[in-house]
């Protein structure tokens, strides 16, 4: 038998491992954040007031479990705004909507982010405030998240080695980490949701270090990651 064939076959069983082990954790994370939000007193249904401190440096609003105030979100940013997982867990409610659920899982060694629930309708991140596309906004959470974790570790993002499938109302990304020496590394994309995308602001990264860039496709969903060297 080719000897190579038999080590990349064994190289996807472990990728696979490791993707199906990181959903189990992710998946602990969540229901363990579930019950001490259970268990702590509830909160008002009625849409929050933002607390604003003196440096205006605030990164996310008084948490409740019900909003109607999306457009209250700075930059945009609905995720981080409400509250990151602990909000978006599939329970709380936007406009009486069920939300998506969410999870991030970030090791060492690889960065893992999950969605479940409606493909549109609620603002996560984008730029313009779009809420048709719900379920694609999960990549900007991405970036965002993975990003700010990298600027903690030396670690490398193996883009040609990136897990991503769209399956109905779930997307699942899988983005492997290979370790660096005393190099932090940045990641963008650009993609599109049922077209190909337009990846023309990726172009400004070509002349930064180390850059590398690879191609992800998943049933209509098209991504172009990019990395280099801070």
């Amino acid at each position: 038998m080719n000897v190579n064939f038999v080590k990349s076959f064994t190289q996807f069983l472990n990728e696979d491992n490791l993707i199906s082990s990181a959903l189990r954790q992710a998946e602990e994370a969540a229901r363990k954040a579930e019950l001490v939000s259970q268990s702590s007193s509830p909160t008002t249904v009625e849409p929050s007031t933002t607390t604003v401190s003196p440096e205006n440096t605030l990164t996310t609003s008084e948490f409740t479990t019900s909003r109607n105030d999306e457009a209250s979100c700075k930059n945009n940013d609905c995720w981080t705004w409400f509250g990151k997982d602990k909000f978006w867990n599939g329970l709380n409610k936007i406009n009486n909507k069920t939300v998506p659920k969410i999870m991030v899982d970030k090791k060492p060694n690889y960065f893992f982010i999950t969605y479940e629930g409606p493909s549109s309708g609620f603002l996560l991140k984008h730029k313009f405030a779009g809420k048709g596309d719900t379920i694609h906004q999960l990549l900007n959470i991405l970036t965002l998240e993975l990003n700010a974790y990298l600027e903690t570790i030396y670690a490398k993002p193996l883009l040609s080695a990136i897990k991503m499938e769209l399956k109905g109302n779930k997307l699942n990304v899988y983005v492997p980490l290979e370790k660096t020496p005393n190099l932090h590394y940045e990641i963008h994309r650009r993609g599109g949701l049922g077209h190909g995308g337009d990846f023309s602001d990726l172009i400004k990264y070509k002349t930064k270090r180390g850059y590398e860039e690879a191609l992800h496709k998943s049933g209509r969903l098209t991504e172009k990651f990019i990395t280099f060297i801070k």
